[in-house]
């Protein structure tokens, strides 16, 4: 089994060595700097000590190269990235190819349509499958902790075991599957938990503001940040149960997730989780102090290719969502871009991102014709 990882981030390193373990697969990598990477990764324990390695057979830069002979993909790039990757990658595809995406929402079904009309898969990851960091690009990664196990779904849905079959074997984890892949794409993972801290972090930002020091984006989590994770993921329960045919314990909603039921129980259990110290936010360091990092992960993917997307499918199904509004109305005069006109989710700035209706889908019937 040919195996190519698109993106070497501290995720993408953990996978290549992870699959790299295994001696009946073969592992890729299309990167735009395969000079820094080596053929062995290196896993390490978070003291540093190497735990085991995994094998990269092909590093690249030439899609050609690594995309050919692949029969799974698996992506860990941001969406906004993806999109573009899969443009260039197209051409070398094999017909009946496995694409997937770690962590699976951020639309990029969306940009898989015409693959999936050609008998293609189209899988995505609930969660990423562990917390990683790396140690040296190219070369090694902490491993910080595994999920006990995984949830996939697939378009189309009937392939969804058959997905999961494999991905035990390559990643040596039990792969659940889901019924639909909505269950991914709608999970409320980064796209509210991210944007809920952001929000705490940066809502009262202007032009001239300095922070006197770095803030710990987890080892620093607020009451106010749990309270807005609350509400939005409330929100996103309103749309499930709106759809009406999605096992939402299978979802991991906020407080079932944390095992919480309040907000300051929530904020113990993000701020006191040993694998996420030392994360920090989205600042970087001037002479005057800190200020927000503008071209950040955080910013350039969870509210266009996270947040709108929940809310797109809110519109489509009459959801009403006041807190996913605010963070997104704050996010707009934070940023500079164009979401709402009027009160009314209807702006420029919408028309390039993977939303259902930018792909003929206006109707609960067309979500589940196009997700089956």
């Amino acid at each position: 089994m040919n195996v190519c990882i698109l993106g070497g981030g501290n995720i993408g390193t953990l996978l290549m060595g992870d699959i790299g373990r295994n001696e009946d697969v073969s592992v890729r990598l299309l990167t735009s700097r395969p000079d820094d990477w080596n053929n062995i990764i290196e896993v390490c324990n978070n003291d540093g000590t190497i735990k085991y390695t995994g094998k990269i057979d092909v590093i690249s830069s030439n899609p050609q190269e690594v995309i050919q002979d692949a029969d799974i993909i698996i992506s860990t790039l941001p969406s906004h990235i993806f999109s573009k990757t899969i443009q260039r990658i197209k051409p070398f595809l094999k017909k009946e190819v496995w694409i997937g995406m770690m962590p699976g929402n951020g639309g990029g079904e969306f940009y898989c349509k015409d693959l999936i009309e050609n008998g293609c898969t189209i899988f995505g990851f609930q969660r990423v499958h562990g917390i990683s960091r790396l140690k040296e690009y190219g070369k090694s990664v902490y491993d910080l902790g595994k999920k006990d196990e995984l949830f996939i779904g697939a378009i189309p849905a009937r392939n969804t075991s058959d997905v999961c079959k494999a991905l035990e074997h390559i990643l040596n984890m039990k792969c659940n599957p889901l019924e639909n892949f909505l269950q991914v794409s709608l999970t409320p993972a980064n796209p509210i938990l991210h944007t809920a801290r952001l929000y705490g972090i940066f809502h009262n930002y202007k032009e001239g503001v300095y922070w006197e020091n770095m803030i710990q984006f987890y080892n620093e989590w607020t009451d106010e940040c749990s309270e807005m994770l609350i509400a939005t993921d409330e929100e996103v329960q309103n749309l499930c149960l709106k759809l009406g045919t999605i096992d939402l314990k299978k979802f991991g909603f906020v407080k079932a997730y944390f095992k919480a039921d309040t907000a300051q129980q929530i904020t113990e259990q993000i701020s006191n989780k040993p694998a996420l110290n030392n994360i920090q936010s989205p600042l970087i360091k001037t002479e005057k102090g800190y200020i927000p990092d503008f071209n950040s992960r955080y910013f350039l993917e969870d509210f266009p290719y996270g947040l709108c997307i929940i809310k797109s499918f809110c519109e489509l199904m009459e959801v009403k969502t006041p807190f996913i509004d605010k963070i997104l109305m704050w996010f707009e005069t934070f940023c500079g871009v164009e979401y709402y006109v009027d009160g009314r989710f209807v702006g420029k700035d919408l028309k390039a991102l993977p939303l259902p209706q930018n792909f003929e889908i206006h109707s609960r019937e067309d979500v589940f014709a196009y997700y089956k």
